[in-house]
């Protein structure tokens, strides 16, 4: 009998564990979805107003930012969140207060410092790495973003922590709304009085312009910083919306149990410790990756350029100091595409760090063996069939987004993106393994990693995209060797100090045969009965069969079963 009410007990804690994590990641995907397409709506507009030489300078400004956003919201908040999570599970509501006041200090502290440093390298970074010294204005325009970002972040994990993921959700989509219109309603204004002040004197602000080309070498700089000034008033946003949130949902607690703001301080710092640092490396390979592309670029034969990109070049008579600027804007281009599944999967990584660290709490090996496997999986077909889709539609996709403003995006970057859909599942599960492991304490494990992530990187980065035939192609290879490691050494270091036992059939197998097997199938059935040519025709045509085999296929592999179906259903509404 007493084994009996624990297995039932512990079968019904898992349960209502899968199924908060199940509606708290529904909504986060349900929040990413609407975030993606609005941030696609945003691009096409703004992409004619400031071109792919404007979309280079908007690319370079995050790629210093991205390092200090992935810092602060990939260490300080995984730390709250844990620790919220760890003590909500103890009933221990003081010492939540306490680290919400603990952490409203240090992410104001990491914001202030990571806003400094934008300000203090934005010059060097542009002019000697980068060799774009122009980009330096959209970089200063996008400082004060780390500081509301930080500041948002903090008050995000603490509803995360207790698997509330709501202020999460809806202040993604403010801060997407709000970039959409004050970043185009910005672009246009600035483009439209600037190209008016070169028509009118033949100068912007007191620099001759021979002609248009000119003119807009002058311009898009300061129309792509004009129009970075969305994602600034858009986090602005965004935390004005959580901090409301979150005072008036967590702030009615007065504390009876006092314990001190400094011992919580040390508690996030020490457990966020090792995250910070496996972090900072990440977050320096993925700088050095960058850096190392436009580097390579830059060192490229400029005649191999033009002849590799000779087509894009012609379209939109771009002048040979801008050349490479303009071709790093078409890899931007590609990347806001490869970035789309991993960044709908981040929500299942997000979600998933209160899930793990309350059943590795539990000290139940197999309820957090069951719940990291339906996670694993539920990820991997996200992952793979997403990937195998997109690369699919890639082309119609950038027709419909591009083809009647910027055609020579779709010339640039079509292929490229064909690409990386086939890669995209190796950098959604290493998001989700890393964030597993952070999750259960054990970051400092995968630090020697991404060192050896970020040497593949740049080493495969000099060997091909150097090599003017190759270009931007290379990225491919070193994208998808570099995470490859970052993926094999987090699930090997999970499984090891977490006594978790992966199905690979199941997490992989599977799911890679379904994805593969429907996309074959769809080119197929689309070329033999249907001639194409209308972008949009297309994309719906293939879509449709690909989604339907897809989904037959899942079913009949026992992939996603009826039971899970059903609560998914009930996720939906609690959601």
């Amino acid at each position: 009998m007493q084994i009996f009410c624990t297995a039932f007990f512990c079968g019904d804690f898992l349960n209502n564990t899968k199924q908060k994590y199940i509606s708290s990641a529904l909504l986060l995907l349900i929040a990413s979805v609407f975030v993606k397409a609005i941030s696609a709506v945003y691009k096409i507009p703004l992409t004619a107003y400031i071109g792919a030489t404007g979309r280079g300078y908007f690319n370079i400004a995050y790629n210093l930012y991205m390092p200090l956003h992935a810092l602060i919201m990939g260490a300080l908040p995984v730390a709250l969140s844990h620790l919220v999570s760890k003590y909500n599970e103890k009933n221990d509501a003081a010492k939540i207060h306490s680290l919400k006041k603990a952490a409203n200090r240090l992410f104001f502290i990491a914001g202030m410092l990571g806003l400094l440093f934008m300000f203090l390298f934005a010059k060097p970074y542009a002019e000697i790495i980068s060799s774009s010294p122009k980009s330096v204005y959209t970089i200063y325009i996008l400082a004060p973003t780390v500081l509301f970002s930080s500041m948002a972040a903090c008050r995000r994990s603490l509803a995360e922590g207790y698997m509330n993921m709501v202020p999460t959700s809806v202040s993604q989509v403010i801060e997407a709304v709000f970039k959409l219109v004050f970043g185009l309603l910005f672009a246009k204004i600035s483009m439209g009085r600037l190209y008016e002040m070169y028509l009118q004197m033949g100068a912007v602000f007191g620099i001759v312009c021979e002609n248009e080309e000119t003119a807009l070498s002058v311009i898009y700089p300061l129309t792509s910083a004009a129009a970075m000034g969305g994602v600034t008033v858009g986090a602005f946003a965004g935390l004005i919306y959580v901090s409301v949130y979150t005072s008036v949902k967590y702030n009615s607690y007065i504390p009876r149990k006092i314990y001190k703001t400094k011992d919580s301080m040390r508690e996030i710092l020490s457990f966020s410790a090792p995250i910070v640092v496996s972090t900072v490396m990440q977050s320096a390979s993925s700088f050095l990756d960058n850096a190392s592309v436009q580097y390579c670029l830059s060192i490229c034969s400029l005649d191999g350029l033009k002849t590799a990109y000779a087509k894009c070049i012609e379209l939109t008579s771009t002048p040979d100091e801008d050349i490479v600027t303009y071709i790093y804007g078409l890899f931007s281009s590609a990347q806001d595409f490869k970035n789309l599944i991993p960044g709908l999967t981040m929500a299942l990584g997000v979600a998933a760090v209160p899930a793990i660290s309350a059943a590795f709490e539990s000290d139940n090996i197999q309820r957090l063996s069951t719940l990291s496997n339906s996670i694993f999986k539920y990820t991997s077909l996200i992952a793979f069939g997403g990937g195998f889709y997109l690369s699919l539609i890639a082309p119609n996709m950038l027709g419909i987004l591009y083809g009647s403003s910027n055609y020579d995006i779709v010339a640039g970057s079509s292929n490229l993106c064909v690409c990386f859909g086939f890669t995209m599942f190796i950098y959604c599960l290493a998001g989700l393994s890393v964030f597993s492991v952070q999750a259960i304490g054990c970051a400092k494990k995968s630090i020697p990693y991404f060192l050896l992530s970020a040497v593949v990187r740049v080493a495969v980065n000099f060997l091909l995209v150097s090599n003017y035939r190759i270009n931007l192609y290379g990225t491919v290879v070193s994208g998808a060797a570099g995470y490859l490691v970052i993926l094999i050494s987090n699930m090997i270091i999970y499984s090891r100090y977490s006594g978790v036992k992966f199905k690979p059939s199941v997490l992989f197998f599977k799911p890679l045969m379904c994805s593969a097997v429907s996309f074959a199938a769809a080119k197929m059935i689309f070329s033999s009965l249907f001639s194409g040519g209308d972008d949009l025709f297309d994309f719906a045509v293939m879509s449709g069969i690909y989604l339907i085999l897809f989904t037959i296929l899942i079913l009949l592999s026992k992939l996603i079963t009826f039971s899970e179906i059903k609560i998914l259903q009930y996720s939906k509404k609690m959601a």
